[in-house]
């Protein structure tokens, strides 16, 4: 059996399967291919106000009515209350010590909560990403997607003449078949099953960041803002709580993830450079000795994960950060998380495959073929990947100095605030049709004076790191770095980030959705 496609698309998670529903609903025929099966485990679970803005706008634009109420708590828990989620006001943060029980003070010093909605209705979402994934296959498949799971054999093979592009003889253990396709996306994500083909080159030393993970799901972890309040610390709950939100615990050199779903479920992992885990000695065949190993340093986290029972075995992996040579190419691209990844530090992964998502089904969609389009598009993704590995190298950099760190984060921030701001105002002005010329650019990334504002801050942390004699930054050098780089954001600080009067609590930032 032999059958031609206008699009194949490699990989089958969300990504991958909203691009392929676009495409099929506008009227393309698209083949998707997987060498697993839904539902499955997977992290990179948590979205931001920039991913909630493309998202609708992707289900706006063509109509994809099904995937609008994805978009907001308030209306995915009134349509799909069967899609495991969970609430996500913002962004908490909580620096800890080893061997201490975790403190803070009426100023605040050791924690930072910023708000990315105004209220729970509007709020941003933790997404289980079997449930969701599953979800969203099926809808590609509902839009005329023939999709292809369990894939034993995937070859890859470039047509030289023009007529076809791609030869594609897959199989399973029920069928083969030969397919061809003129276009080919690499959705897999770290798998970059497209990059040997076209003989691409990893470009991972490249990367400023360098860390990997130890993760799993958790039943029942013990709520970190009843365990405060018990501990005499009401401020975790203001001006939302900090359960409700991607919450991050940060030690010396490293932080914890904690998401929570509304099924009493979480998802926990730990982030530290690669180097640490090189030098921690990690049996890959039993990791709890490691996991207990983390937690005893730190109290508290200790504490709260207490009454937890793990759901599923501990996972490892060693190197997350990673960036290919190319993103796009004679008849292929990859979509951002398979072109790079960088560290869920700032929860960046959903926006920006989603941000990739749209491009492509606009250029895919184009009535004429534009390869200078196309090729920009592969550019300006790269481009994006070493953008947010400055803005999470800044804030490993500041640690511990948690008062430097809380600034480095703001880089973020104000980053994210500022083309969710473009993005707000692109909408009002076009409604939901915004072409993929008038998009603003991820994360402001082709902002340039923003970037150098940004840029000139990390350079000057980085000496006073570099010079400093211990792992902490004097006090005065401290200081004087904040305010320094408080002036330099000015004017890009809508939310008024790093306002000393704050104390470290930022009720709105995001901009209206």
């Amino acid at each position: 059996m032999s059958k031609r496609y206008d699009v194949a698309i490699l990989g089958s998670s969300f990504s991958g399967s909203i691009l392929a529903a676009i495409l099929a609903s506008q009227g393309m025929s698209v083949l998707m291919l997987d060498r697993g099966q839904h539902p499955r485990f997977a992290i990179g679970e948590s979205s931001t106000p920039t991913a909630d803005f493309l998202l609708e706008a992707i289900a706006k634009r063509w109509n994809l009515t099904t995937l609008l109420p994805l978009a907001r708590w308030g209306t995915w828990q009134a349509s799909y209350p069967q899609l495991t989620a969970g609430k996500k006001r913002g962004f908490s943060y909580f620096a800890h010590h080893s061997g201490q029980p975790f403190s803070d003070n009426a100023q605040n010093e050791n924690s930072l909560l910023v708000a990315a909605s105004v209220n729970d209705a509007l709020s941003d979402t933790h997404w289980l990403r079997a449930d969701v994934d599953h979800f969203l296959f099926q809808h590609a498949q509902s839009q005329g997607v023939e999709a292809f799971e369990r894939c034993e054999k995937i070859e890859l093979k470039q047509d030289p003449t023009w007529n076809i592009r791609w030869q594609l003889p897959i199989g399973n253990k029920h069928t083969t078949c030969d397919a061809s396709a003129n276009w080919l996306i690499d959705a897999t994500g770290a798998g970059g099953v497209l990059a040997k083909t076209v003989g691409l080159q990893a470009h991972d030393h490249q990367l400023l960041t360098q860390t990997g993970a130890l993760f799993s799901h958790f039943q029942d972890v013990a709520s970190w803002d009843e365990l405060q309040q018990q501990a005499g610390n009401d401020s975790t709950i203001q001006p939302f709580n900090s359960d409700d939100a991607a919450q991050h615990h940060l030690m010396e050199n490293g932080w914890m993830w904690v998401l929570r779903f509304n099924n009493r479920c979480a998802s926990v992992g730990v982030v530290k450079p690669t180097s640490y885990w090189e030098q921690s000695n990690i049996n890959n065949q039993d990791l709890l000795p490691t996991w207990q190993h983390e937690l005893s340093k730190y109290p508290s986290l200790q504490q709260m994960l207490a009454p937890a029972e793990m759901k599923r075995p501990l996972q490892f992996q060693r190197k997350l950060s990673r960036i290919w040579s190319s993103a796009s190419g004679d008849g292929w691209a990859m979509l951002p998380t398979t072109a790079g990844f960088i560290d869920p530090l700032h929860s960046s992964g959903i926006a920006h495959a989603l941000s990739g998502v749209y491009r492509l089904a606009s250029l895919l969609l184009n009535a004429e073929y534009d390869p200078t389009a196309w090729m920009q598009y592969g550019l300006d993704v790269l481009d994006e990947v070493h953008w947010i590995d400055q803005l999470v190298d800044a804030c490993y950099t500041a640690l511990p100095n948690f008062d430097c760190f809380c600034m480095a984060a703001n880089f973020y921030f104000l980053s994210a605030i500022d083309a969710e701001r473009d993005f707000a105002s692109s909408l009002s002005r076009q409604s939901s049709n915004i072409s993929h010329d008038d998009l603003p650019s991820f994360l402001s990334s082709q902002k340039t004076p923003l970037r150098h504002a940004v840029a000139t801050s990390i350079r000057e942390l980085k000496v006073l790191a570099h010079s400093s004699n211990s792992e902490s930054i004097a006090a005065d050098d401290r200081a004087r770095w904040i305010e320094n780089t408080r002036i330099r954001i000015a004017p890009w600080n809508w939310a008024g980030l790093g306002d000393r009067e704050a104390h470290n609590r930022y009720a709105r930032s995001a901009a209206e959705k």
